[in-house]
């Protein structure tokens, strides 16, 4: 029988339950993001967990833990009662809502690359993109979550969808979280606006800029429009070329 505490087993429910759900695990911001820590303290879990032999992980990759115990030895998640340990100010969480199954709808299939953005010479040249799955009436933000967990990325920043003439065209129309004085025609809110109200179709190339400082670029193009399957949770990523460039330099 595995000898672990009871928040190192609420550690542990999380990963075996995300798993089970993306068919991935999760990154230490996400692990942070459920048990309402600091990321330095989801990091020295991590490292107890990997001490006592409960999981497996490889330092230097994301994504990279796998559980050791039998699955009958997991306590079941249980994400009320881990999010009641912290009043921490209320933020965007860091890994991609979960949405219950829905009946059939479209599913729209983007690949996002990587096109621009503080990366250093090891990264410069190569391809970095993620494949995401997504159905039509989730919205941009969404999206954008998907695109956020999808690069690893850990602190929030303001972001925009680009739909105009070319794929990085600020004068719209786009999408992003409009300020309280935002009236500027032709700019839509993320957080209420679904990919089907975009009338998006195949081969459509559009941009994503994420952080207005530090100005991450991606070009989006849609490969495929088709049948959402009920079943599957979406959003989700269904492959990944290139390893993410830290989010800033000093990582």
């Amino acid at each position: 029988m595995a000898d672990f505490t009871p928040t190192q087993g609420r550690y542990l429910a999380f990963i075996h339950a995300y798993i089970n759900l993306h068919g991935f695990p999760p990154a230490e911001s996400e692990i942070a993001a459920a048990m309402c820590v600091s990321a330095p303290s989801a990091h020295q879990m991590i490292k107890t967990l990997e001490k006592k032999g409960l999981i497996l992980r490889h330092p230097g990759q994301s994504r990279a833990l796998q559980i050791l115990i039998p699955e009958a030895e997991i306590p079941s998640w249980n994400q009320r009662a881990a999010g009641k340990r912290s009043a921490r100010p209320a933020a965007p969480p860091n890994r991609v809502t979960a949405v219950p199954p829905a009946p059939p709808g479209t599913l729209y299939v983007f690949e996002v690359f990587l096109a621009g953005g503080p990366v250093s010479e090891k990264y410069t040249g190569k391809e970095i993109s993620r494949t995401i799955e997504i159905r039509g009436d989730q919205t941009l933000e969404q999206l954008h979550r998907a695109i956020f967990a999808a690069f690893d990325r850990s602190d929030e920043h303001l972001y925009e969808f680009q739909f105009g003439k070319r794929p990085f065209d600020p004068k719209g129309p786009n999408y992003g979280i409009p300020g309280p004085h935002e009236r500027r025609k032709g700019y839509g809110d993320a957080r209420t606006t679904t990919l089907d109200a975009l009338g998006l179709t195949e081969d459509k190339v559009f941009g994503y800029l994420f952080d207005f400082g530090d100005e991450w670029f991606h070009q989006i193009q849609i490969r495929r429009i088709e049948q959402a399957i009920p079943t599957v949770t979406y959003p989700r990523v269904i492959k990944r070329v290139g390893p993410s460039p830290p989010q800033y330099d000093e990582e």
